[in-house]
């Protein structure tokens, strides 16, 4: 599960925005710190990804780092992982910390995001 993780921030980074739609269920809602939003279609999410490396690349900030902090153990399918993430300005003055829980389903050939939660911290409720 990690790997798939890795493979999709790596995706983010590398500017692979296309292939990172498939690893996604739509209408895919969005939980923030403002409420939630659902990006109805893979254009919806494309747009909004966009959007997120247009904002960290005019603040000029890189990731930094990656972290699978817990990764469920799956209840009829599906499962949550916890991911810190964060990003630093080219000269290391500022960084940006995000926690991020992706909420998933096993689905072949792997697994599909189903939600994502901005701002959670990374400890899994009971």
């Amino acid at each position: 599960m990690s790997q798939f993780i890795e493979r999709h921030a790596r995706l983010f980074r590398e500017g692979r925005i296309e292939e990172m739609l498939d690893d996604c269920d739509y209408p895919l809602p969005v939980q923030g710190m403002s409420g939630i939003s659902v990006l109805a279609t893979r254009e919806t999410y494309r747009s909004w990804l966009l959007s997120w490396q247009r904002d960290l690349g005019a603040l000029r900030m890189q990731e930094s780092e990656l972290r699978v902090h817990t990764l469920e153990l799956p209840r009829k399918g599906r499962f949550r992982v916890w991911i810190e993430r964060s990003f630093e300005s080219a000269c290391g003055a500022e960084r940006i910390e995000i926690n991020v829980i992706y909420y998933c389903r096993f689905d072949a050939p792997r697994p599909v995001i189903e939600m994502i939660e901005f701002g959670a911290p990374p400890e899994p409720d009971g």
